[in-house]
């Protein structure tokens, strides 16, 4: 009996230990040694950039071989270190907002067209059409537009937008941080209403 009881009272002597013990660890009296060790990891990981980042602006050709050797340290290229610079200044896209303004007079334009066609063609019925179509101005200012969808459908108008967009005006790709042009893609939405 004696043994029955040593045993239930060290059980519950146990327990209450490690409910305490699970109390102070949450609460932050103690710290899980795991959680410190990454803490610690991505401190140094980030002291790291952080020195790359400021040697980068201060000499091009150290700032490349602190890149290397962090990488060769990390297991990684050093290309994936490196990120394009996204931004469009002002600047550099003169020729790209002034060639957006042509696109919009042109789209304009068209729009007017293909309701004068839808007006007097009688497979298109009265009511509002939502055309949307994806295009891409590539490097050399060219258009490539694909994806048209019209809502509600209708054969027409798709046919006609099709046949408009085989022949757009050229524009200006944009030139980016980096002095770079690069393609880009966006979408283009005109409402058809017919009376």
């Amino acid at each position: 009996m004696k043994t029955y009881l040593l045993i239930a009272l060290s059980f519950f002597t146990s327990s209450v230990m490690a409910q305490s013990l699970k109390d102070s660890l949450f609460s932050g009296k103690l710290k899980n040694p795991l959680k410190q060790a990454e803490i610690a990891k991505d401190s140094i990981k980030q002291a790291s950039k952080d020195s790359v980042a400021t040697t980068a602006k201060k000499e091009p050709a150290v700032a490349a071989q602190a890149v290397t050797e962090s990488s060769v340290a990390e297991n990684k290229p050093a290309i994936e270190m490196q990120k394009p610079d996204d931004t469009m200044p002002d600047s550099l896209n003169k020729l790209y907002y002034a060639k957006q303004k042509a696109w919009k007079r042109f789209i304009d334009q068209q729009t007017m067209i293909i309701t004068s066609q839808a007006d007097e063609n009688r497979k298109v019925k009265k009511g509002e059409y939502y055309i949307e179509f994806d295009y891409e101005i590539g490097l050399n200012g060219r258009v490539k537009s694909s994806n048209i969808i019209c809502n509600p459908q209708n054969e027409f108008l798709v046919a006609t937008v099709t046949d408009i967009l085989s022949r757009p005006p050229v524009l200006a790709p944009p030139v980016y941080g980096d002095g770079k042009p690069r393609p880009l893609s966006a979408k283009q939405q005109i409402t058809i209403l017919k009376k």
